[in-house]
């Protein structure tokens, strides 16, 4: 999954947050210097790919997207399914999308110096573009499809994900909402 799913799978505590978004970027970090909080986020982040990289709905997802899009079929799942997470809000939360990015960003803000040099200019982007609010529009994703396009190798034909994503965008989404209802069920409570 990607950021927005991960932060609302954190739950209200600010240091699992940290822990959650750290956990990808924690190679060379020292972590006996973090809090339990911070670890306990990054142990979180990881028990979370490893679910959704095991659950059948998933492998339903990247698969059909893996015929056209080979290796990518993962990271097109993750931003389709924080699209849908970001468009169905509402089913999810009662904090307003908009007040749930902020606090994020905040949170993040307030934890930056934890970060490598390269995320805090992605997280300063991010924040300028408000990218959590954003992936609930097409537009949005279209979007971080673009700059994916921009930054990855051979990904020539990443731009035509969106196509595939309004082609068959009533099945995706209901696959979505079919692993994220047990994606919830099993980390409402934390690991």
């Amino acid at each position: 999954m990607n950021f927005l799913a991960h932060l609302y799978l954190s739950g209200s505590d600010d240091e699992i947050m940290v822990g959650n978004i750290l956990a990808d970027r924690s190679k060379g970090l020292v972590k006996n210097n973090l809090s339990e909080g911070i670890l306990n986020g990054i142990k979180l982040h990881y028990a979370i790919d490893h679910y959704t990289d095991n659950h059948p709905v998933v492998a339903i997802t990247k698969k059909r997207l893996n015929t056209s899009f080979g290796h990518y079929a993962p990271v097109i799942t993750d931003v389709f399914y924080d699209h849908f997470l970001a468009a169905n809000w509402k089913d999810y939360s009662d904090v307003p999308l908009e007040v749930f990015a902020k606090k994020c960003y905040s949170v993040l803000r307030k934890h930056k110096n934890l970060f490598p040099v390269d995320f805090r200019f992605a997280f300063i982007y991010m924040r300028f573009r408000n990218l959590l609010v954003s992936y609930r529009t097409i537009d949005g994703i279209k979007f971080a499809f673009d700059r994916m396009v921009g930054r990855a190798v051979n990904s020539k034909n990443l731009h035509l994900a969106i196509e595939e994503l309004k082609k068959n965008y009533p099945l995706y989404e209901e696959e979505f909402k079919e692993f994220f209802k047990d994606a919830i069920k099993r980390f409402q409570n934390g690991l």
